[in-house]
């Protein structure tokens, strides 16, 4: 069955994702082909690779032989690419020093119970996207709940809109044209002004919630991380609607910011309030 959130994001190519940025052309063309790679499209001949980067045929072979020999792709017996463990490796230096890091950390005896699952998401500004980095669940966690690694678009739900809120409210208007206000459900919220609004709530409360907004059957109340006067991702709680009512909900988003300050003390989030 394909993945109800791969859509949100997967199936854009780099190029569609931000406009080319200036630098070296052969790095950018480098980039081009690791980002091709997906959580829908883990494995990719050589043909798609090059369709999927953009590149002719013959530039992407030299360049996946180049990142083959230096660990970042794998060729498989088919012929197949895949990335490779050197990603793996730096990836786990990136994750080891930032405040996102310290928060997964604080986060493992967070109390869960049953259903519900705590994910952290860090922002990614300049692709206005989210990326789940850590993904803890209680038994019978929803199985539709976002993997470790998936990377969506900022849209409906508690995780974008806490993000958004940690943004001054001009900031997050001029955003506005650029986000994907998509009817994902019954409850997603399309119209930018009522979106507008949702942030400005959550801004006052220091919390976003929801209750199926970005996914049928699934409520969530998240908080962002902020960094420096801004927000660099978010920690959420999200479950089935049926074990998730307005009170429980306002009790995990003070549980959050509890979370918050003995992860980052910088950051002291501002107290839950009812709504």
């Amino acid at each position: 069955m394909r993945d109800p959130m791969a859509a949100e994001f997967t199936d854009r190519t780099p190029t569609t994702m931000s406009p080319r940025r200036r630098g070296v052309r052969a790095v950018d063309r480098a980039l081009d082909v690791l980002t091709a790679f997906s959580a829908a499209h883990p494995r990719l001949q050589l043909s798609e690779l090059a369709e999927a980067a953009g590149l002719p045929k013959t530039s992407t072979h030299r360049i996946a032989v180049t990142l083959v020999e230096r660990g970042f792709l794998r060729q498989d017996g088919d012929g197949a690419y895949t990335l490779g463990s050197r990603l793996i490796e730096l990836g786990s230096l990136v994750s080891a020093t930032t405040e996102l890091a310290r928060l997964t950390a604080a986060a493992q005896a967070f109390p869960l119970s049953g259903g519900e699952a705590l994910l952290v998401a860090e922002a990614d500004w300049p692709d206005k996207s989210l990326i789940i980095t850590t993904k803890l669940q209680s038994p019978h966690s929803p199985t539709a709940l976002s993997p470790v690694g998936r990377r969506s678009v900022l849209a409906n739900g508690c995780v974008s809109q806490a993000v958004l809120s940690g943004l001054p409210a001009e900031e997050v208007r001029s955003l506005l044209p650029h986000l994907r206000l998509a009817k994902r459900t019954p409850a997603s919220i399309t119209d930018a002004e009522e979106f507008l609004r949702e942030v400005e709530a959550a801004r006052n409360r220091g919390h976003a919630v929801e209750v199926e907004q970005f996914l049928p059957g699934i409520a969530g109340v998240a908080v962002p991380v902020m960094s420096a006067g801004r927000p660099i991702g978010a920690v959420a709680v999200c479950g089935p609607t049926a074990n998730l009512p307005r009170r429980r909900l306002n009790s995990l988003a003070l549980d959050l910011k509890q979370l918050l300050g003995r992860a980052l003390p910088a950051q002291a989030p501002k107290a839950a309030s009812g709504g």
